[in-house]
């Protein structure tokens, strides 16, 4: 309290009331001055405020303007207020806190402190307390506990084991799900080290991911293997993020693990199907091959030498047989360059700018025909096998010859823009364009919009690139409007390195 606040109270209690009223009523905190049998003689302006009502002085004792209440909701005894304690020479323990109703019903907590003035023989002549409102304390204090417990609830209720440790690496809080993924209570491993739970071969994994999180980062998504306590192995994905301290500092993590055993024998028995499924059609295709060109020769053998002996409709019909063996033969291939389209370990990095050149080398006879004007932007240097972006070229660059409008020679631009994660790559044509409905149609297999009068083709084609982009961790679409063309764009995400450069700038 100020001095001006001391000289205040001599004041009052010397019968110079509107001087000290004037200065205690500008103070922010409650105060009120009792006489020694605690009737109130005195209340400042923040004290009616707190307790909602103006009180009758030299009447009321400052226990009945507000009711204390005790834990269970029952009202405090007057006689042990804070203020009728310290009256009686009792001693009172700073700081603490008291929940008060109020006249009309509304609550408020209140921290007082209560002393009394004494005269010089040493008896008590007044009371003063001073009222701190800590309402507004006490608000956020629940809130940050029902928010503590409300996220503890969620914590144990994951199905996903949930820990945290600090950066000494022992293991700090463990809940239900990481007692029932790894075979430890939290009573038997917390206080001890996180590498218990780490095989001897991955040990070194704990001092990286540690210096990876004193530094700040995020562990996202790390496949590995852990140990159960029985000695049994599974193989997780570990999410870990640093936990900071009110100042900021990095004092821990918290990690998530999910068991991904499941998924990974699930991974393992689709890649064997899919490899079974791969070699069958390879092996089919291969088969068929033979006999399709057989069947071709002898019918174009039968035409050439026996022509003249056959009438209009066995011609005809000739003409169907070898056509049907011309088609099947393509689709055969077409199915086979789809079955062998795999992604090896370490593509290398090819230039998009010179593979763009070659593909337009091999389609010179259809861009002739056609009158087509084809041009390009600078390509990126991207991570991929060169023959899967010369399919990716063939196959957009051909369709797009081939759906050409019959009103305009065919026009089409090729072109490459950087993003964050990689580069995307268009094919944009002023073609007869695709209905809105078909856009995500036209990439399955044997997929086709048009007859094969129209336009030849397998419907192989778009299901091709999709699972060459599919290789690299892309995806492709396709923006279009019947009878305005079509723009396909694939992406190819940039190496772990950093790599994939912009060649042609």
């Amino acid at each position: 309290m100020t001095a001006q606040a001391l000289k205040a109270l001599i004041h009052l209690r010397n019968g110079s009331d509107q001087e000290g009223r004037e200065i205690l009523d500008a103070l922010p905190v409650a105060l009120y001055l009792t006489d020694a049998e605690g009737r109130l003689t005195y209340f400042n302006a923040a004290a009616v405020k707190l307790s909602g009502r103006t009180p009758q002085l030299g009447v009321d004792q400052w226990c009945v303007t507000w009711k204390i209440l005790l834990a269970d909701g029952t009202p405090l005894p007057h006689d042990q207020c804070p203020m009728a304690v310290a009256l009686k020479g009792g001693e009172i323990a700073e700081g603490m806190e008291y929940l008060a109703e109020r006249p009309d019903g509304t609550l408020f907590w209140f921290t007082p402190y209560p002393a009394v003035l004494r005269d010089e023989q040493g008896r008590i002549t007044h009371g003063i307390n001073l009222l701190v409102d800590i309402t507004s304390r006490k608000f956020e204090q629940n809130q940050a506990a029902q928010a503590a417990l409300l996220l503890s609830a969620i914590v144990d209720s994951s199905d996903d084991a949930i820990i945290s440790k600090d950066l000494n690496g022992t293991i700090t809080s463990w809940n239900k799900s990481a007692e029932r993924l790894f075979g430890y209570t939290a009573e038997e491993i917390i206080g001890r080290p996180v590498t218990l739970l780490i095989p001897s071969d991955r040990q070194q994994e704990e001092p990286r991911i540690i210096a990876r999180l004193k530094a700040g980062e995020r562990v996202d998504h790390f496949e590995t293997i852990r140990r159960r306590k029985d000695g049994s192995l599974l193989d997780i994905s570990l999410t870990i993020s640093p936990v900071r301290n009110a100042r900021g500092i990095i004092i821990g993590a918290s990690k998530i693990a999910r068991d991904i055993t499941e998924r990974r024998r699930a991974e393992a028995e689709i890649l064997r199907a899919n490899r079974d499924l791969e070699q069958f059609a390879f092996s089919a295709s291969h088969d068929l091959q033979e006999p399709l060109r057989g069947l071709k020769i002898y019918s174009e053998l039968l035409a050439r030498r026996y022509s003249s002996k056959l009438d209009g409709q066995a011609l005809e019909f000739l003409g169907h047989l070898r056509a049907g063996a011309t088609r099947m033969e393509v689709l055969v291939s077409d199915l086979l360059a789809y079955t062998q389209i795999s992604k090896r370990e370490e593509p290398e990095m090819v230039d998009a700018n010179a593979t763009l050149t070659i593909v337009l080398e091999s389609l010179a006879g259809s861009i002739a025909e056609s009158g087509a004007r084809i041009d390009s932007g600078p390509l990126p240097v991207v991570p991929m096998h060169a023959a899967h972006l010369q399919q990716l070229f063939q196959n957009l660059i051909g369709n797009a010859i081939k759906y050409r409008s019959p009103e305009r020679k065919p026009e089409i631009h090729v072109a490459a823009e950087s993003q964050s994660d990689g580069w995307t790559i268009a094919v944009i044509d002023n073609g007869i364009g695709i209905a809105p409905e078909y856009k995500e149609k036209v990439f399955g297999l044997f997929k086709r919009l048009h007859s094969n009068e129209e336009y030849s083709g397998t419907g192989i084609g778009l299901a091709i690139c999709q699972r060459i982009v599919a290789q690299y961790d892309g995806r492709i679409w396709v923006d279009s409007e019947p009878g305005q063309g079509s723009a396909f764009r694939f992406t190819i995400p940039r190496s772990r390195d950093g790599g994939g450069s912009h060649s042609g700038c």
